[in-house]
C-alpha cells in the first residue's frame, strides 16, 4: 500500500510541475505578444460623497486627479478616463471648518491595477447656505425743478429683500442698494430700479442672489411754499410788420418760469405772465431780443432776469395768373412746328410784393423738340421763372405740338423779256 501510494505521489508531483511548466511557457508566450504597458490619465473628475445638505464649497470645489495605471497593451489601449471613479467622502466634514479629504480612485477594469495618483488629499471649505432679509436703500440723485422739493416719504415695494448664498458672504451684506434720478422732475416719480447687495462701506458684495432683483420705487414731489412753478411766459407783442409782410411764428425762451414770492400773492396770478412790450412795426427779417418779464414789485422770477424771444416776419403770400407765349427749342431748320395752344397761362404764388412787380418778359415758356420727329407729340410745357416766387400750375399742362417738313418755295425761271 505504501509503495502504490509513493507511485501515486511521484506520478501526481510530475502531473503537477508538467502543468506548471506549461502555465508559465503559455504565459511567456502572451507577454511576449501582449505585453504590460504604463499609461497615465489626466482629469479624472473626483466626485464629492455624502455631502451634508444645505451647504457649498467655499474653497477647495472638487476638481480632477490624475491617475497611472499598469495594464497589458490591449487593455490600456481600450481605457479612457471615464473607466476611472474618484470619491471624496465629506460625511464627517463641518460647515465652516476646513479639512483635508482623502481622494481614492477605482477603476471598472480588475485587470488594471493603479499605480499611483495625484493629488491623494484635497483641502476643502464647505460653508452652510443662508438666507436672510436685508433692507432696500434707495439714493435719490439729481435736482428736482426749481420751486418743488422730493419728498422724505419714499415707497419702496418691497422694502426688504431675500439675500441666498454662503453664510460668509451673506454675512457681509448690509443693504441692497438703488439709485432714482430725479432730475428736473415736476411730478411724482414712478420708477422699477435694479437693486445690489452691498457691504457696510458700500461696496459691492459678490457670491449671493438676491430676489427680487428690482423694487418698485415711489418718490413724491412736492411744490415749494412760496412758489409758483410752471408759469408760462407770453410775448407782448406790438405792431405791424411793413407793407406786404406778416407776422409768422413766435418763440420764446425759456417758454416758462418758476415766480417766487408771498403765497397768497401767488395764487392770485394767472398762469401765465406777459414780458415787456416787443415791436415788429415796419419789420421786413425775423426779430430776436432779449426783453424783461412784466412783474408786479414783490413777485421775482427764479434764476430769469431775461427771455429771449424770436418773431418770425413773413413776406404775403398770393397767386397771380400770367399769361404766356410757348416758345421753341430744339426744332431742326427744315422743319417747322404747329403748337396748340400757342399760349399758355402761367399761376405763380410767393410775396405779393415781389409777385406785384414781375413783368412778362420775367418768364418764358418753351416746348423741347429735341429729339423728336415728324408727326405730332403731346409736349409738357418747360417755365423759367423768378427764385422769388413757385410755380403753381401751368394750364394747359400740355401742348400739342405738330412737326413738319417745310415745302421749300420754287424760284422762278427769268423769262425772255426779263432777258
Amino acid at each position: 500500500m505504501t509503495k502504490v501510494v509513493r507511485q501515486l505521489w511521484n506520478n501526481l508531483s510530475s502531473l503537477i510541475l508538467s502543468l506548471l511548466l506549461g502555465v508559465a511557457v503559455w504565459v511567456a508566450a502572451t507577454l511576449q505578444n501582449d505585453p504590460f504597458g504604463v499609461r497615465e490619465f489626466t482629469a479624472v473628475p473626483i466626485a464629492p460623497l455624502n455631502q451634508p445638505e444645505n451647504t457649498v464649497f467655499f474653497e477647495g470645489d472638487p476638481a480632477w486627479v490624475s491617475v497611472q495605471v499598469r495594464a497589458q497593451q490591449t487593455v490600456l489601449d481600450l481605457l479612457t478616463a471615464s473607466d476611472f471613479v474618484a470619491v471624496m467622502d465629506l460625511s464627517l466634514i463641518e460647515p465652516g471648518v476646513r479639512a483635508s479629504i482623502p481622494v481614492s480612485v477605482t477603476s471598472a477594469f480588475e485587470s488594471v491595477r493603479i499605480e499611483r495618483y495625484e493629488p491623494q488629499a484635497q483641502t476643502v471649505l464647505l460653508e452652510a447656505l443662508r438666507a436672510i432679509s436685508v433692507p432696500v436703500d434707495i439714493e435719490i440723485a439729481g435736482q428736482v425743478a426749481v420751486g418743488y422739493y422730493a419728498s422724505t416719504r419714499t415707497a419702496i415695494t418691497p422694502p426688504e429683500v431675500t439675500v441666498y448664498g454662503p453664510e460668509p458672504y451673506v454675512e457681509n451684506v448690509a443693504s441692497l442698494k438703488g439709485s432714482v434720478n430725479v432730475d428736473g422732475a415736476n411730478k411724482d416719480v414712478t420708477e422699477s430700479v435694479s437693486i445690489t447687495p452691498r457691504n457696510a462701506d458700500g461696496e459691492l458684495v459678490t457670491g449671493v442672489e438676491w430676489i427680487p432683483e428690482q423694487v418698485e420705487v415711489y418718490l413724491p414731489i412736492l411744490k415749494r411754499v412760496g412758489y409758483k412753478p410752471e408759469v408760462l411766459v407770453v410775448p407782448d407783442v406790438r405792431g405791424e410788420p411793413a407793407p406786404g409782410y406778416r407776422r409768422g411764428s413766435v418763440a420764446v425762451s425759456p417758454s416758462t418760469i418758476t415766480l417766487a414770492g408771498p403765497p397768497e400773492v401767488l395764487d392770485e396770478l394767472p398762469g401765465f405772465v406777459r414780458t415787456q412790450p416787443i415791436t415788429i412795426t415796419n419789420m421786413t427779417q425775423v426779430l430776436t431780443e432779449r426783453i424783461p418779464l412784466s412783474l408786479s414789485p414783490n413777485i421775482v422770477a427764479v434764476g430769469v432776469n431775461y427771455v429771449t424771444v424770436t418773431v418770425s416776419i413773413l413776406p404775403v403770400v398770393s397767386s397771380r395768373a400770367m399769361t404766356s407765349t410757348v416758345e421753341v427749342q430744339g426744332l431742326r431748320q427744315e422743319w417747322a412746328a404747329t403748337l396748340s395752344p400757342n399760349v399758355v397761362d402761367v399761376i405763380l404764388v410767393g410775396p405779393d410784393i415781389v409777385l406785384s412787380e414781375l413783368a412778362a418778359d420775367d418768364i418764358q415758356v418753351f416746348v423741347n423738340l429735341f429729339g423728336l420727329g415728324l408727326g405730332t407729340h403731346r409736349i409738357d410745357p418747360v417755365v423759367l421763372y423768378p427764385e422769388d416766387v413757385d410755380l403753381e400750375s401751368v394750364i394747359p399742362s400740355t401742348i400739342e405740338v405738330l412737326i413738319r417738313a417745310e415745302t421749300p418755295v420754287p424760284t422762278p425761271s427769268p423769262t425772255p423779256a426779263d432777258e
